[in-house]
């Protein structure tokens, strides 16, 4: 299960400031009109687990995905795990020339590559283009064989 919030003060969303997200256990779609969020939402999912903008094939700057007018954006992604859930979340501060990141597993500090190694025992591959596809790189896929 995957729990995705945004705070108000701080969201990477064009449209909203503050979104809750609970999918349930087997496929999950996204879908609206153009413009209500949809990438955002696959956006955040994507930042919020470790992933790279180059996984999102849209900006390439990580202080890209905040909010204009913000100086920063929260994503706090709430994953399912025995015995406890995991709480992953991520800062991202318009510091510098590409921006910074911080990161916090149930609420400590911690590293992007711990990060990757919770996500990574949780067999959560972003970079697997079945098991996380976002609307930029369909048509990569499609042309895969």
């Amino acid at each position: 299960m995957l729990f995705l919030l945004f705070f108000p003060m701080s969201s990477m969303c064009r449209i909203h400031s503050n979104v809750e997200l609970r999918p349930g256990l087997h496929l999950n779609l996204i879908i609206g009109p153009n413009g209500s969020g949809k990438s955002t939402i696959v956006s955040a999912m994507c930042l919020g687990l470790g992933g790279s903008p180059n996984v999102l094939d849209r900006q390439k700057q990580i202080d890209s995905f905040i909010k204009h007018g913000e100086k920063k954006a929260t994503i706090e992604i709430e994953l399912q795990k025995h015995p406890e859930n995991v709480v992953i979340k991520r800062v991202i501060e318009a510091k510098g020339a590409k921006g910074t990141s911080s990161w916090f597993i149930d609420s400590k500090p911690t590293t992007m590559n711990d990060v990757l190694k919770m996500t990574k025992s949780l067999n959560i591959q972003i970079d697997n283009l079945c098991q996380f596809l976002p609307q930029e790189r369909v048509s990569a896929f499609a042309d895969m064989s």
